[in-house]
């Protein structure tokens, strides 16, 4: 619901501005979108590795 609210807020707002400001606010919408993944992905890495890690371990037998 909060993500439908704030699609519907930034659409409303790219629709009434004119074309050039639209595309920058998209832009810089696409660049904090992709900081916060990052962010995400780094924090995360550590127990992505150690999850990976301990999948191949059991699909390849060793155990471990």
């Amino acid at each position: 619901m909060l993500l439908d609210a704030i699609w519907n807020r930034l659409l409303n707002r790219a629709l009434r501005e004119e074309r050039g400001d639209g595309i920058i606010s998209w832009v810089v919408l696409a660049v904090g979108l992709a900081a916060a993944a990052a962010a995400v992905i780094a924090l995360l890495r550590p127990a992505i590795t150690s999850a990976a890690q301990s999948i191949v371990n059991l699909i390849s037998g060793s155990g471990g």
